[in-house]
């Protein structure tokens, strides 16, 4: 009787339950970034470690090299300098070329200052402040054409990116009359012309511009893009910023590409504008539009006035280098949003450039080079001179920094005198 009892529970009793495993979340996948990060420009940090003590040594001054090196390019064998006195401020522009080891080895690859021509108005380019190479070309935005034009597209007001052939060369200006040559974009409704970038399968530049509806010389001068033609003869008015217009005159200035991201400079020439810099976050085809610009303060004060962009592609770090209200800085962000600033050691004067040499992050700054570890900035060169030929005096033109042929090179500010870096 026993013996059936527990049969009977035995065969009723239910089997135990087993819990389910609980369900993985399923992630989307991350799309596919469509625009590398960077400014266009190839780098090649050279090989093995960076020096841990050198010196600037003045490699000499080419010919036509004005007041200042606003920018350094390698492309093929040559390393190239852009050159102003006073951007947007005073004559004169050209393009010079660095060959170590040539007869002769500086040369004048391009010449902007049109000698003869009537000063009044402003007879020459008034600065060129960038130099990059896209897609197998140099690009040299023109920052303050001769008389705001020469009435090339339409009456009123234009501007011009001057482009290089494969080989690095420029065709020179047209006569009589040094007209921009051929090869010249324009840029119809441009009172300037800042930068020159490649985003979403398109390139282009940043302005100080008229606004389609208005008439150039009065009313609202915002800043815009303007987007070249797929035979780079003309570059149209895109999307500006501020809108709706006031009246003023705003600039976009510098411009870097970071997490599929366009960033751009802002500068306002009365000071009053409260952001820093646009973000701008536009579909992989179509137009750029006003819904896709976003304007965003990050420091105390707002107004910011850009210097500097570089995205260190390893550490997938963008830093910029900017004038405030604070002084000349130097901030970093991982995310595109979120920003540090980065504290330079006392004495070490103002940034001016930020790049990778060889193993090392460097900071130029007034008074030397200097290396950055994490949090940790150490020295590798200083200036002993007491005026500094990197000295930051120009709102539009700080010293670079440049890596040619594995060396490390800076543009000075006093003469247009081009240094490297030489091992201790």
């Amino acid at each position: 009787m026993r013996l059936l009892c527990c049969i009977v529970v035995t065969a009723c009793s239910a089997p135990p339950k087993r819990e389910s495993p609980a369900p993985v979340p399923v992630r989307p996948p991350t799309p596919a970034q469509i625009d590398r990060d960077g400014d266009d420009d190839p780098e090649d940090p050279g090989t093995g470690p960076a020096p841990a003590a050198g010196d600037f040594e003045r490699v000499g001054a080419p010919p036509l090299a004005l007041a200042r090196i606003c920018d350094l390019a390698s492309f093929g064998d040559r390393l190239y300098m852009a050159h102003a006195n006073s951007p947007l401020g005073s004559d004169g522009a050209t393009i010079t070329t660095y060959t170590p080891g040539a007869a002769k080895p500086f040369a004048v690859a391009f010449d902007w200052n049109r000698r003869g021509e009537p000063a009044r108005g402003g007879a020459a380019g008034q600065g060129f402040v960038r130099v990059h190479a896209i897609g197998g070309r140099l690009f040299v935005p023109d920052a303050d054409p001769p008389y705001n034009g020469l009435g090339i597209a339409e009456r009123g007001t234009e501007g011009y990116v001057f482009v290089s052939a494969p080989d690095g060369t420029f065709a020179p200006p047209r006569m009589p009359r040094h007209r921009p040559p051929a090869t010249a974009g324009v840029l119809p409704r441009a009172y300037h012309v800042i930068d020159v970038i490649a985003y979403r399968g398109a390139l282009f530049a940043s302005t100080g511009s008229v606004p389609p509806d208005e008439r150039a010389w009065r009313g609202p001068s915002p800043g815009a893009l303007h987007r070249a033609s797929a035979d780079l003869s003309r570059w149209v008015y895109e999307v500006e910023y501020p809108f709706p217009y006031r009246e003023g005159v705003w600039r976009l200035t510098y411009l870097v590409r970071f997490r599929d991201r366009l960033y751009a400079g802002i500068q306002d020439y009365d000071g009053r504008e409260p952001n820093d810099l646009l973000i701008i976050e536009a579909p992989a085809t179509g137009p750029i539009t006003r819904a896709h610009v976003r304007p965003v303060k990050i420091t105390p004060s707002g107004a910011s006035g850009t210097a500097r962009w570089w995205v260190d592609a390893r550490a997938k770090r963008l830093y910029w280098i900017a004038w405030t209200r604070e002084g000349l800085q130097l901030r970093v962000t991982s995310d595109g949003d979120t920003w540090s600033l980065i504290p330079l050691p006392e004495g070490a004067g103002r940034p001016t450039d930020i790049t990778r040499f060889r193993d090392a992050v460097v900071i130029l700054t007034e008074r030397g080079l200097w290396r950055l570890d994490g949090d940790a900035v150490t020295a590798i060169a200083t200036v002993t001179e007491p005026k500094s030929p990197f000295a930051a005096t120009d709102l539009f033109c700080v010293a670079p920094l440049a890596v040619f042929r594995g060396e490390l090179y800076a543009g000075g500010q006093r003469g247009g005198a081009l240094y490297r870096l030489r091992a201790r």
